[in-house]
């Protein structure tokens, strides 16, 4: 029967095992959503500057039709329905792997010590409420806020009008550039949303998020 010193490392091991192929999936502020979504109201009224600060006051995006309008929750940049990011817990992957690395040091320390074994338990256990509670507190909950604002942020595009400055092609890719709300000047990768080509110079409107860009709308008045 391995003893108690092979049993902490063994546990202190499995923990970071599990903690570093969480952390190579990225799954650190624990959403497994995609950026894109949909839903099927559109969103309120949102002042969308084009590229030259002079565009549309729209309801919306502008000339959007309905069905393929993305939604928004008043109180918030991320619309209703959308993959946000949860804060960690003491039941998420990432808490109990980090806990089990506490769990198995401690416990290893306790017993190389020459602690007896009925004490080395407990210190253990107390390694893992300790490390675990810290790593929340210091790592893992910065970690995810961190995460949850830049995902936060993004969703303040969706409704902003820019100018295509790279051909958007039929079914593929192109590129747009625009504003976001505190004035800054974004280019991202963009598609259109019915799949049409859009040539460079258009007026298009943000309707929608993906993980490598943007997908846009053309806008009526470029028509």
């Amino acid at each position: 029967m391995p003893d108690s010193q092979t049993l902490f490392i063994a546990a202190g091991a499995t923990g970071f095992l599990i903690l570093l192929l969480s952390v190579l999936l990225g799954e650190f502020g624990g959403g497994d959503g995609e950026l894109g979504h949909e839903a099927a109201a559109p969103g309120p009224e949102i002042d969308g500057p084009g590229i030259d600060g002079a565009g549309p006051e729209i309801d919306g995006p502008a000339g959007v039709p309905g069905e393929i309008a993305s939604g928004f929750d008043a109180g918030n940049d991320i619309p209703e329905g959308s993959a946000e990011i949860d804060a960690p817990h003491w039941f998420s992957i990432r808490m109990l792997s980090v806990s089990l690395v506490g769990f198995g040091a401690a416990g290893f320390i306790a017993s190389y010590s020459g602690v007896y074994p009925i004490f080395a338990w407990p210190i253990a256990a107390a390694g893992f409420l300790a490390v675990g509670a810290g790593a929340n507190r210091w790592i893992l909950k910065p970690l995810a806020r961190q995460q949850y604002n830049s995902l936060s942020s993004r969703w303040g595009w969706v409704g902003r009008t820019g100018v295509v400055t790279l051909d958007i092609l039929p079914h593929g890719t192109g590129q747009v550039t625009f504003h976001d709300r505190a004035g800054g000047r974004i280019t991202q990768t963009a598609t259109s949303d019915l799949g049409e080509g859009i040539p460079k110079g258009s007026p298009v409107t943000i309707t929608d998020l993906k993980k490598d860009g943007v997908v846009v709308h053309r806008s009526s008045f470029s028509d």
